[in-house]
């Protein structure tokens, strides 16, 4: 009975503040201070990328030395270019601030790595579990490619779309050991993680939810990994990450919040996990079976997430949906009745729907602005 009452309310989404209490109001997004850490951005000029060190930010606009200009490296990996820089350069060039340029925001590029094979953390924020059900938290892979701060995220017909706000860290190198995670510099941005709860639920292991299996299916896809405009680099990372703020507003109301410094497992941590099971464990994808990663190391291409807070609220199934699912005969009388709920779920059009802003932001790790459309909308 636990284990299906924690999969069903993994699939119902209810607004936040229908149950949950007030949270506090979410901080505007700024820089971090220099003394905890670097900040850095991205814009495109002359069919180049130009990597930016950010001192200011206010006005619609992001004061910033270009880092590109000063050592003529214009890479789209912006790791590339600021590691031509130790901290104490960085420093220099943010105290001397010579020759520092403003651009809009609206002109910043994602900061997400180039990959499409991500390391993702559930049910890693303990009130997050606990209104889902789930008492640990797991990992799973999610297969997108990192997007803009301003994206457009499609709503399938009969899906039910929903949102999750996250801290999103990436790495200067490779990593093969927890001694390389150490040593790395690390990037965190703010990031989405969209999914298909429809999806999940048809998907995932009845017996055993905290195996990740079925979140692949539900959380990857083209448009589902917007990725924030600011990469911040800090001095000490669990410092940094106690200070940090997340949160999501729909449609201009508060639906999430919550710190960085609440996460069960904390960064070094699923990267060691990664890496010891890189051999030995695989998740469901796609009617088969996949690794997190293809072999025993974390690519520079790869970004982790590393969950949500509470605020995504799955509300239980009412006693006979679970009681119907509970009694099924064999698994395609179940599917039925699993297919009989989504079915209830879709029309009460609880979940994002298209003309729905979804607007992610963070205290130090910026923003991002995504608009739900129809699935086969027009670009524009």
């Amino acid at each position: 009975m636990f284990r299906l009452r924690t999969v069903l309310s993994s699939a119902s989404l209810a607004l936040a503040a229908a149950t949950a209490p007030a949270a506090p109001p979410a901080a505007a997004p700024t820089l971090a201070p220099l003394a905890q850490a670097h900040t850095f951005a991205q814009v495109r000029q002359g069919g180049r990328v130009h990597t930016l060190l950010a001192l200011q930010m206010g006005a619609g606009k992001l004061t910033a030395i270009d880092l590109s200009a000063a050592s003529g490296s214009y890479s789209p990996d912006a790791f590339d270019v600021i590691n031509r820089f130790d901290a104490a350069a960085l420093d220099r060039l943010a105290r001397q601030a010579q020759g520092a340029v403003s651009h809009p925001l609206e002109h910043l590029l994602g900061v997400g790595p180039r990959g499409l094979a991500h390391i993702a953390a559930g049910t890693n924020y303990p009130a997050h579990g606990k209104e889902v059900g789930m008492h640990e938290a797991f990992l799973f892979p999610k297969l997108s490619a990192a997007g803009a701060p301003r994206a457009r995220v499609a709503a399938a017909p009969g899906a039910l779309l929903d949102y999750e706000v996250e801290v999103c860290a990436r790495f200067d190198r490779e990593l093969r050991s927890g001694a390389d995670f150490d040593a790395a510099r690390k990037g965190f941005f703010l990031c989405g993680d969209f999914s298909d709860r429809a999806t999940l639920v048809r998907n995932i292991n009845l017996a055993n939810p905290a195996s990740g299996d079925g979140f692949a299916d539900a959380k990857s896809g083209p448009d589902r990994f917007p990725a924030g405009a600011l990469l911040v680099v800090p001095r000490d990372w669990k410092a940094f990450l106690r200070g940090v703020t997340i949160a999501t507003h729909v449609d201009g109301r508060q639906r999430q919040h919550a710190r960085a410094g609440d996460m069960i497992k904390d960064l070094r941590a699923i990267v060691t996990e990664t890496l010891g099971e890189a051999t030995s464990r695989t998740w469901s994808y796609a009617g088969g079976r996949i690794p997190m990663v293809a072999r025993k190391a974390i690519g520079t291409e790869s970004a982790v997430l590393t969950g949500t807070g509470d605020g995504v609220v799955f509300q239980e199934p009412a006693p006979d949906v679970i009681e119907a699912v509970m009694g099924a005969k064999d698994r395609a009388a179940q599917l039925a009745q699993i297919e009989r709920y989504l079915a209830g779920e879709a029309a009460r059009r609880i979940y994002l729907q298209p003309g729905n802003r979804v607007r992610h932001s963070s205290n130090y790790l910026g923003w991002i602005d995504a608009t739900v459309v129809a699935a086969g909308a027009p670009s524009r």
